[in-house]
């Protein structure tokens, strides 16, 4: 029976889509340029990586037991992308996150890592502010290392600082990192957000503010273990188009959105494009109605040939997001083409 179930998801696997090679060397050069390099093999191939979010900071180690040892337990492979969170929630114990980031490096996996940064105006730790009705209020020169002394830049670089160390504990420990900060950047939901949906004011200086982050992990911490990642939020009425916010080619390795729908789509791959640069699913899941309902074959289906990995999100209470929560995440973990720690 078991062999009968894997014979139809080969089936249904290769059948929609493309043709698949179904396989991808192994990635034997885990530098920055071969990283980049692999990437684009995977998806030259027609394949792609599974990757799985821990959820947020203060919830890693119970996050990593339920949603990646949860995995490994169901269907005897591990994910062969981590993703960690270093912010969302207050007080994160830097160094015990990056334990998990070093033994999935040192297992051979591939390892990102997000930031929602607190709120630098506000108190209280909260990354979320409407960016459109807070606009006059958001001032990102404000934060620049050249900038004059402010409560909220002495609130933000500390922070920043505290990442870039961490950060750097990973350089020391040899690991590579898939940098995605400032996500969603093209949404109003974070404070670091376009200020309007069809011509965001604000696009000048959010570069200027991915550039001092630049400058200030690369030059000033010496940081070269950082593949950078440009994050947007899937494209919708809601949202300022993908490429709105984009840094400049200089700043950014890999492009990518995030994409919450009932079923898998991929309406902005046009526009990634014509960045010319690695394409990755930054995050997925499905919408509330269809929580527990996504079919992880149909995943798999969309993106193979056109992203090189997905990155699904954690579930959280009455939210079945992660991939053990939903359909078809046994045979999509044995796919042929899909590419899963042991295959990496």
């Amino acid at each position: 029976m078991k062999y009968l179930t894997y014979l139809l998801a080969f089936l249904s696997y290769i059948l929609p889509g493309p043709v698949a090679s179904g396989q991808t060397a192994r990635l034997k050069d885990r530098t920055k340029d071969g990283i980049l390099a692999y990437l684009n093999m995977v998806v030259k191939d027609s394949t792609i990586m599974v990757g799985q979010y821990c959820g947020v900071g203060s919830n890693t180690s119970a996050g990593y037991h339920e949603f990646v040892e949860g995995l490994k337990e169901a269907t005897g492979k591990y994910p062969a992308l981590l993703s960690v969170e270093y912010g969302y929630t207050p007080g994160n114990d830097l160094k015990a996150i990056n334990k998990f980031a070093i033994d999935h490096w040192n297992k051979g996996g591939l390892v990102t890592i997000s930031w929602h940064a607190d709120n630098p105006w506000q108190k209280g730790y909260d990354c979320r502010w409407n960016t459109i009705e807070h606009k006059d209020s958001i001032n990102f020169s404000m934060l620049l290392k050249s900038a004059p002394s402010s409560e909220a830049k002495a609130a933000y670089r500390a922070e920043l600082m505290s990442v870039g160390l961490a950060l750097k504990e990973l350089q020391e420990q040899g690991v590579m990192v898939l940098w995605r900060p400032f996500h969603e950047m093209n949404g109003f939901w974070f404070w670091w957000g376009a200020n309007d949906q069809a011509d965001p004011t604000n696009a000048a200086a959010f570069r200027l503010l991915w550039k001092d982050m630049y400058d200030t992990f690369t030059k000033d911490l010496g940081l070269h273990n950082l593949i950078w990642i440009y994050g947007a939020n899937a494209y919708s009425k809601w949202v300022a188009p993908v490429e709105a916010l984009y840094p400049g080619d200089a700043y950014v390795d890999i492009v990518g959105t995030d994409i919450y729908t009932k079923a898998p789509e991929f309406k902005d791959y046009p526009v990634l494009k014509t960045f010319k640069k690695p394409i990755v699913v930054c995050e997925i899941g499905p919408s509330e109605e269809s929580y527990g309902r996504y079919d992880e074959l149909d995943i798999v289906r969309t993106y193979r040939g056109k992203a090189a990995w997905f990155l699904q999100w954690s579930s959280w209470t009455n939210a079945k997001v992660a991939i053990k929560d939903n359909l078809n995440f046994k045979e999509m973990m044995h796919s042929p083409g899909v590419i899963t720690l042991d295959k990496l």
